[in-house]
């Protein structure tokens, strides 16, 4: 592109060179004395302008030149060839943008960019013997140049986040103090120009239990030193942007692409050039106190992302080589309640109506679960933030290094398993105190779990957490823990699975009407519902449709949760006794008449909220999608 370039305004050079040279007009006549008979004396000072016009034509006819020289215009020429090396750099820089993002019309505007600079280059030099005509051609180059670009880059910057849109006022403006700081060495702030501050809002600093505030920072000015930690934060912050809560790095041979986790499930976002993404690798590493030349071997880590000063994450890095190369992903994690109320939580009035009746028992062993990524954690504070926290005392024991949020008036004992505290004491002495209601999140063996059933017996209610698919795995963890079956069986009341379903976007989701057949594979009574929602049809060919600015058309918009909820009877209970493996297990709940998560899926679809095909991919035994970790 640049040899083309060179070749291209080297021959404009010469052209307009040659124009800009006989572009000047100089008047070279003879005049014959019988035309001129009729015609007024002419004064002296005409006569002597005319002698040298006609030496000037005498000149030109025995050399080629004539006239007094100097026509040459360094300033003309300078304006050119700076034209035209801009011209060539937009051009250069379309091509690649437009490749970067995958932008199908690349050929169109790269022939449509070639074609002006011809046609107009050539437009100069048929202007230029006029009358000003090299300034008019100058300025139609001018627009020739800015229109394309203008139009470029504004059908670009649509569907991106601000921090990537160009010849924005804020793109410019920063663009202008840059070229004035390195041109005229003016000293700016050097807060306001670093370069980990260039483009998003977000900041980037280290973490780690158990590391030294110290060496916290010097990872954090390590990274941001580093070449590709800028492209780190790009990603990072598009992700937010996008309601990603993980991103995923596939490194290839050539290439990376990046994925971002959206509502559950994985949408590819772009491919990256593996040489820059390797360098985007090894800041990330930094950051987290890795080891960025290893590429084979799993390591863990972790960092802080802050996102326009309002929004705090803390995410998780995790990378481990793969057949194809390596494959990096983070997770963000929040600690702060993104939900509030059942309400919030897309909970329906029947559904609220049980779970409250089961936090209330005075007695009694319940288990709530999810699978891993399903909202456990942020369900769980809901359900702690709205039970009857001031007529009953409620008691929660926490590990330093696995907290969660903190619930007003829960009160909190924490035990640092890193120092060795012993959690069999931590509990006794917590039991000692009398709560009502007990919560730990994380039995982790047959001595906690046979104490936490004992205390059953003491009218508590004994709350716990566990990551199982439904009821039935649920219940074969804690069988599998060890402790007695007989014990655990007795105790145990409920136990409270959940899943996350992606919501239909409610600005583009489409309404129609069911077949019979569909209503009845899904339990609904003919005639008890008129119409169903989905995601909305494809546009038909030749149909313009403008895409969805809330969901970015993908059709889904945010998440709500179907539960499962069982209630151990006397068969149930046999059941448990008598099932040697998680199959057996889940076949003798079934003939009791459980329907695990259809009722709960069910209602959901016929309330307009989530789609039968969203219905059918979470009941799915085994997702492929939502089941990508390293």
């Amino acid at each position: 592109m640049r040899q083309l370039a060179s070749i291209v305004s080297l021959t404009l050079f010469i052209v307009l060179f040659a124009g800009m040279t006989a572009g000047h007009s100089v008047y070279a006549a003879q005049r014959d004395e019988d035309q001129d008979k009729n015609k007024p004396k002419l004064s002296a000072e005409q006569e002597k302008k005319l002698q040298e016009y006609k030496q000037y034509g005498a000149e030109a006819e025995k050399h080629g030149w004539y006239g007094t020289g100097n026509y040459f215009s360094i300033t003309k020429i300078v304006l050119w060839v700076a034209l035209i090396w801009g011209w060539f750099g937009m051009i250069d820089w379309m091509n690649r943008d437009a490749e970067f993002f995958r932008n199908p019309k690349r050929p169109h505007w790269n022939a449509l960019n070639c074609g002006l600079l011809i046609l107009f280059g050539g437009f100069a030099t048929a202007l230029n013997p006029i009358p000003y005509g090299f300034w008019i051609s100058y300025v139609l180059n001018i627009i020739a140049f800015v229109v394309p670009v203008w139009i470029y880059s504004t059908i670009r910057n649509k569907p991106l986040p601000p921090h990537e849109r160009v010849l924005t006022p804020e793109h410019l403006r920063f663009f202008v103090a840059i070229c004035f700081k390195k041109l005229f060495k003016i000293k700016f702030e050097t807060k306001q120009f670093a370069s980990y501050e260039v483009g998003p809002s977000i900041e980037l600093t280290a973490s780690g239990k158990n590391v030294s505030e110290r060496d916290l920072t010097a990872r954090t000015l390590l990274a941001r030193n580093h070449e590709g930690f800028n492209d780190f934060r790009f990603i990072l912050a598009d992700a937010i942007i996008k309601r990603a809560d993980a991103i995923m790095l596939d490194y290839g041979e050539t290439e990376t692409q990046v994925r971002f986790q959206i509502d559950g499930v994985w949408h590819f976002n772009k491919t990256l050039p593996r040489d820059r993404s390797d360098t985007m690798s090894e800041s990330s590493k930094l950051l987290c106190g890795l080891n960025p030349k290893e590429r084979r071997q799993k390591q863990q880590g972790a960092f802080i992302a802050a996102f326009e000063k309002k929004r705090r994450f803390d995410a998780v890095f995790l990378c481990q080589g793969i057949p194809t190369g390596e494959r990096a992903l983070i997770q963000f994690q929040t600690k702060k309640i993104p939900f509030k109320t059942y309400t919030e939580l897309g909970i329906d009035e029947k559904t609220e109506a049980r779970i409250k009746n089961i936090l209330d028992i005075p007695q009694g062993f319940v288990i709530f679960s999810a699978p891993p990524g399903n909202g456990l954690r942020s369900s769980m504070d809901v359900f702690l933030f709205c039970s009857d926290r001031f007529t009953r005392e409620f008691v929660t024991v926490e590990d330093e290094q696995n907290r969660y949020q903190e619930v007003e008036n829960v009160a909190l004992t924490v035990y640092d398993s890193y120092k060795g505290d012993d959690l069999m004491a931590v509990l006794k002495d917590t039991f000692f105190k009398e709560p009502k209601v007990f919560v730990l999140r994380d039995i982790l063996n047959k001595e906690v779990l046979e104490l936490c059933c004992n205390e059953v017996d003491n009218d508590r209610l004994i709350l716990t957490t566990d990551r199982a698919k439904d009821t039935a795995e649920a219940l074969y963890h804690f069988l599998a823990k060890g402790a007695s079956p007989q014990l655990f069986v007795s105790k145990i009341n409920y136990v409270v699975c959940q899943r996350l379903a992606r919501r239909l976007c409610v600005d583009c989701k489409e309404a129609f009407q069911p077949p019979p057949k569909l209503l009845q594979q899904l339990g609904i009574p003919q005639g008890m519902i008129r119409e169903l929602y989905r995601v909305r049809s494809a546009p038909q060919e030749g149909e313009k449709r403008e895409k969805c600015q809330k969901c970015e058309d993908l059709g889904y918009f945010g998440r709500t949760v179907i539960f499962e909820i069982l209630e151990i009877n006397d068969e149930i209970r046999k059941a448990m006794m008598t099932a040697s493996s998680l199959e057996q297990l889940r076949a003798a709940i079934q003939k009791t008449g459980h329907r695990g998560f259809i009722p709960s899926g069910v209602m959901q679809v016929a309330r307009g909220v989530i789609s039968v095909e969203e219905l059918m991919r979470v009941l799915k035994p085994a997702n492929s999608e939502t089941n990508m970790k390293i």
